[in-house]
């Protein structure tokens, strides 16, 4: 499978688009407001209409995409006679648009067959234009999906972007605490990725090197506590943790994620708790059971080693920046065993874990 072209810079938009564009019809997929008021929208429209291609915009791609909101979404862009998709956002957006591309050229295709593996996928080209520095979503083939009720992913070569355009100017408008939850996604996406028996030495090099991209971040913008907004960073910064984001997202298409994904998606459908804050909540956790392995310690430490720091620091300053203050009842702590039950990503891990594990860390943390 090829990467994901990346192509950098302020304005890279204007100055890049016009020559990648694979059609004259787009549908353009976004959520309500963020790429408006980040001025994606409006560079991505310009760079169109300069070239003479029309387009349509789907703006009701909401937080943890709903798969309604994606059937609709592929069925306005068929409608349209759409060529492709340019896809503008954070995770969710971005993910929702990839399903919008199946669903574009399958009409037919229902819910369960958009994530079976079985089944073979079709899509629309997709562009990605991300405004925030998270997911890695514009430089991978995976996408997110909510489903009855439940967090489900699908993986296809289809749908892997074939250019995402990161502009660091785009995240000037997110808020600290948001700019954190993102970049501690993209943080857990790379230690993850590296912690996996599926890594391989590229998504390792990703791994390892985004991994201190947004370790760096973090830890030297003073998140805590800080409700400035991410204009307050460095255009630097703010170029490095796409960076960062896009090496992870790559990663993770190689090797899935660990078990903090899992149990922090009823975090994020229960309570509201952002996807990064919560699987960051439990990244304590998931240093200490690898640290119980011979080989998960080494792999531990080898990752924290390179970043720069030490698997304890790890395990106390990711934690803390999610700052999940949560008491959970005993049925809720039920209800979240149950869903996170049989994911694959707790064997993704030296440490494997099972329900009993799962629930122990919920009460250990939360009970």
């Amino acid at each position: 499978m090829k990467n994901t072209e990346l192509i950098r810079g302020a304005e890279c938009v204007m100055r890049s688009l016009p020559g990648m564009i694979p059609g004259k019809r787009c549908l353009i997929v976004t959520g309500k407001t963020s790429a408006s008021k980040s001025g994606a929208l409006y560079d991505v429209t310009e760079a169109l209409k300069s070239m003479g291609c029309a387009f349509i915009v789907y703006n009701g791609m909401t937080e943890n995409p709903p798969v309604d909101a994606c059937r609709e979404a592929g069925k306005t862009g068929r409608d349209y006679g759409a060529e492709f998709v340019i896809a503008i956002g954070g995770g969710s957006p971005i993910d929702g648009a990839k399903a919008a591309s199946v669903f574009a050229v399958n009409p037919e295709m229902t819910d369960s067959e958009l994530f079976d593996p079985d089944t073979p996928k079709t899509a629309l080209p997709i562009i990605a234009v991300p405004i925030t520095a998270g997911t890695g979503s514009e430089a991978n083939a995976s996408a997110v999906i909510t489903y009855a009720g439940k967090k489900k992913s699908f993986t296809d070569p289809a749908v892997l972007p074939y250019a995402a355009f990161l502009d660091p100017r785009y995240l000037s408008t997110l808020n600290s605490k948001y700019t954190a939850s993102t970049a501690t996604d993209a943080f857990c996406h790379c230690f993850e990725s590296y912690m996996s028996p599926k890594s391989t030495p590229e998504s390792e090099k990703d791994a390892l090197l985004g991994g201190r991209i947004m370790w760096r971040a973090l830890t030297e913008n003073d998140f805590i506590g800080n409700d400035r907004d991410a204009a307050g960073l460095s255009q630097e910064t703010r170029a490095a943790m796409l960076d960062g984001a896009a090496l992870g997202g790559r990663a993770i298409m190689t090797t899935g994620t660990g078990f903090t994904h899992p149990l922090g998606y009823y975090l994020t459908l229960r309570f509201g708790i952002p996807h990064g804050f919560a699987c960051g909540a439990f990244t304590g956790e998931y240093v200490r059971y690898n640290l119980k392995t011979p080989e998960g310690r080494e792999r531990v430490t080898a990752f924290a080693d390179f970043i720069g720091t030490a698997p304890e620091i790890i395990a106390e300053v990711i934690p803390a920046l999610s700052d999940v203050n949560l008491v959970m009842s005993e049925n809720e702590i039920s209800d979240a065993v149950k869903m996170a039950s049989g994911a694959k990503n707790y064997k993704n891990s030296p440490a494997v874990i099972d329900d009993s594990d799962a629930e122990a860390i919920f009460r250990t943390l939360f009970g």
